[in-house]
């Protein structure tokens, strides 16, 4: 029989003794006194974070418009970069970051977004080698979209075509998001496939609408209004690039994302968490994309 590893003596105060709705119940035995203060400390900011975090936000009309700009100029930039051949792709303008890409690194870079009135701008790229495949074969599997459920769970609870037509796609996808608390996001997209050349296209992902679920796969499951919820995420767009060559394709993918502002006085504390979501989002789409490329084979 295998020994158990010893608990570290500073944790030997804290036991799980279940959960309710996601939420872990911690059960705390007497500490030596020289623990007090830092375990209040500890207590004090989980319990911040989780009721700022949990606390309704409101998806206002000012709000919604200072994100619909700021898609409008960057799609106006985005056209133009299609249009070079030497520029086509973010990482040729740097060939040490395409070389670290070719070599099997998933690079990300935060850009700069403005600010918008109650919310909150988040915009990503990133890169991925998808060594060994073709550009027929990679839009083959990005479009079979009703497989994306099973494709990229758990990320992805549920996804379904609604309407196609030649390059364009209504879709649905339900999304699990999880930062301290788990929202599950129903979402509607419409994408559209433009293709470049025979080696490159590029593909844009509207976001229609998303709501939050409560209680998701339980008896009273219900969905929320559009905007109405905890604001983990009000609206998301991404924008594709695609490049085949060097024995395999290139891809990238922009990600814009509107979300609730950091509340007054919480920067420090939540403003990590809010602020990873969508790096962390993207990260996982780029590392899912290639275990599917490699995978199918």
């Amino acid at each position: 029989m295998s020994r158990i590893p010893a608990v570290p003596q500073r944790f030997r105060y804290f036991q799980s003794i279940g959960s309710i709705n996601n939420v872990v119940i911690i059960k705390i035995s007497a500490f030596p006194p020289r623990l007090a203060s830092e375990v209040y400390l500890i207590f004090r900011i989980m319990f911040l974070l989780f009721f700022a975090i949990s606390a309704r936000a409101e998806l206002k009309p000012e709000t919604l418009k200072g994100f619909q700009n700021y898609i409008q100029s960057l799609e106006a930039k985005l056209e133009k970069q299609n249009q070079s051949t030497e520029n086509f792709l973010w990482i040729d303008r740097d060939s040490s970051l395409r070389n670290r890409v070719r070599n099997g690194e998933i690079v990300t870079q935060q850009v700069t977004a403005p600010t918008v009135p109650d919310g909150l701008i988040q915009h990503w790229k990133g890169a991925v080698f998808l060594p060994g495949v073709t550009l027929d074969r990679v839009i083959s599997v990005d479009q079979n979209y009703n497989r994306h459920k099973t494709l990229y769970s758990p990320d992805v609870v549920d996804s379904k075509i609604l309407s196609h037509q030649g390059d364009h796609f209504r879709v649905f996808l339900r999304l699990k998001k999880h930062q301290v608390i788990t929202v599950i996001l129903d979402t509607v997209h419409e994408i559209d496939y433009i293709p470049l050349d025979e080696h490159r296209m590029y593909s844009r992902s509207r976001c229609d609408h998303v709501q939050e679920v409560k209680d998701a796969g339980e008896p009273d499951e219900h969905v929320l209004p559009v905007g109405d919820g905890v604001g983990f995420m009000w609206a998301i767009n991404s924008y594709w690039r695609l490049a085949e060559r060097d024995g395999g394709v290139y891809a990238e993918c922009e990600a814009v994302t509107l979300s609730r502002d950091i509340p007054f006085g919480m920067g420090g504390v939540v403003g990590p968490v809010i602020r990873s979501l969508a790096a962390d989002s993207l990260t996982s789409t780029l590392t899912a994309k290639r275990r599917i490329l490699k995978s199918k084979k």
